[in-house]
């Protein structure tokens, strides 16, 4: 009997040993599986949240600046500060204004508008990381509001990867980021707004500057957006945020961004040659009207919209590329390269970006039947002669426009009896016309068709790095000093 008691006390206990462990392993296991399973919905919250729209905005925020361009101006003393005993009739003081920008290569090259950093003295750039560097203006386009910085750093650059903004979908996500009321000042963290594209091909007027073909998007665009990146869901940039359309001053849901696709071909002349020089066409054209269109294709013809819209060929040079491509006058251009043609306007927008010595399809209409021909562009319009004016102007390479005070165009030669010959003198760089700068060929000729007779002009020119100015009157018949 005690021999048994002794065995079946020493199974018992084995068994209740077993039994023990085997609790405390389930237990184990089941916090084990308990905690695998919070892991599980943890990591599948987290991967939830990280949507493309967060991956977008990590590839492309770190290559989207903050902008800040400091302008010296000079201001009147205000009548407390008289009061007060600052007797200075004059003050100098420094503004800034703020904008956005995007780093396009490892060399520090950053895309931006015009308008940002228009006669800025020093402009500055902050990164995303906190690091801020001076900026150098390469060059500019006034006309399609883009302008190309450079920093100068060893440093390694976060840069951004190009879109294709030809291959947009009305609908899909676009995100705006930027810097919009200056916001990210001392952050350094850009803004982040989101919407999709409402609408391609828009061409609109502020601040008479022309834009065609812009991105139209409902993401938020606010001042000190301007210059910033749009970008799709791949955190690819499709834009460049530019303007809005309010009437309030702040966003309706209403922004506008410069494609991508004529961004690059911005960048690539104004890296060329400093600055857009348009190719050289030797034509005259205007924009067809509703009268114009009956007379020329009939009442019939001319009610349908399609048909009749475009520009109308009113003359053009022997050595014309036009004419090497068929077109006569009369003639009704209507697309080039694809892109419909709305109005001389948006003729000369599309023309100015062409390439030279590239085929270039022309849709024309010619007597109501539609015809397609080739063009060949093959140089660059680098001088210019004015009617009215008596001389002739050439637009300065990039090598001589970087020796001048004032980015202008140089008066090369005077016709016989001209009577700005003697106020002016050859080798004088024209730079500004009443407020409006010079800085290319193309505006001036821009300006030049803006003045009406009779009109008086005040004419900023530089000789030897010295400024002057003269007044240039304008009659019906005539010019004189």
């Amino acid at each position: 009997m005690t021999q048994l008691s002794k065995s079946s006390g020493y199974y018992i206990h084995t068994l209740l040993s077993i039994i023990l462990f085997g609790v405390i392993a389930y237990v184990f296991f089941v916090s084990s599986v308990d905690l695998n399973a919070q892991q599980d919905l943890q990591d599948a919250v987290t991967q939830s949240r990280r949507t493309a729209i967060v991956n977008a905005v990590e590839r492309a925020s770190p290559a989207v600046v903050n902008i800040s361009a400091i302008r010296n101006v000079t201001q009147i003393t205000s009548l407390e500060q008289w009061l007060w005993g600052d007797f200075q009739p004059f003050q100098k003081r420094s503004l800034r204004e703020v904008g956005s920008g995007v780093i396009i290569n490892k060399e520090g090259y950053i895309l931006t508008n015009h308008h940002v950093i228009d006669d800025a003295e020093r402009v500055r750039v902050a990164f995303v990381d906190g690091r801020e560097f001076d900026a150098q203006i390469v060059g500019f386009d006034p006309l399609s509001d883009l302008a190309l910085l450079k920093v100068n750093t060893k440093e390694d650059l976060p840069v951004i990867k190009w879109g294709d903004s030809d291959n947009l979908l009305i609908g899909e996500w676009a995100l705006a980021i930027g810097n919009p009321f200056g916001l990210s000042i001392g952050t350094a963290q850009p803004t982040v707004t989101i919407g999709i594209i409402s609408a391609t091909q828009r061409s609109i007027t502020v601040d008479n500057r022309f834009y065609e073909t812009l991105i139209q998007t409902d993401a938020s665009v606010n001042p000190g957006n301007s210059g910033g990146a749009l970008v799709n869901v791949h955190g690819e940039l499709i834009g460049i945020n530019t303007v809005i359309r309010s009437t309030s001053g702040g966003s309706q849901g209403v922004g506008f961004a410069i494609p991508a696709n004529k961004a690059k071909k911005v960048i690539q002349k104004i890296t060329d040659q400093g600055y857009i020089i348009p190719p050289y066409l030797g034509v005259s054209i205007q924009s067809v009207t509703e009268d114009m269109a009956v007379k020329l294709l009939g009442k019939k013809v001319a009610e349908n919209s399609i048909l009749s819209r475009g520009v109308l060929v009113s003359d053009l040079n022997k050595d014309s590329p036009l004419t090497d491509a068929g077109i006569k006058r009369s003639d009704i251009i209507r697309s080039i390269s694809g892109h419909r043609i709305k109005d001389d306007t948006d003729f000369k927008a599309v023309v100015r970006l062409l390439p030279l010595n590239e085929p270039i399809k022309l849709e024309v209409i010619r007597r109501g039947k539609i015809k397609n021909t080739t063009l060949l562009l093959k140089e660059l319009e680098l001088e210019y002669s004015p009617s009215r004016w008596g001389l002739t102007l050439k637009q300065p390479d990039k090598a001589k426009a970087r020796k001048l005070k004032n980015h202008g165009v140089i008066i090369t030669d005077f016709e016989e009896g001209s009577e700005l010959d003697g106020p002016l003198r050859k080798g004088d760089v024209i730079y500004q016309i009443n407020d409006i700068t010079i800085p290319t060929l193309e505006v001036f000729k821009i300006i030049d068709e803006k003045i009406q007779e009779p009109s008086r002009i005040q004419l900023y020119y530089e000789r030897k790095g010295k400024s002057d100015y003269i007044y240039v009157t304008f009659n019906r018949n005539n010019r004189w000093r």
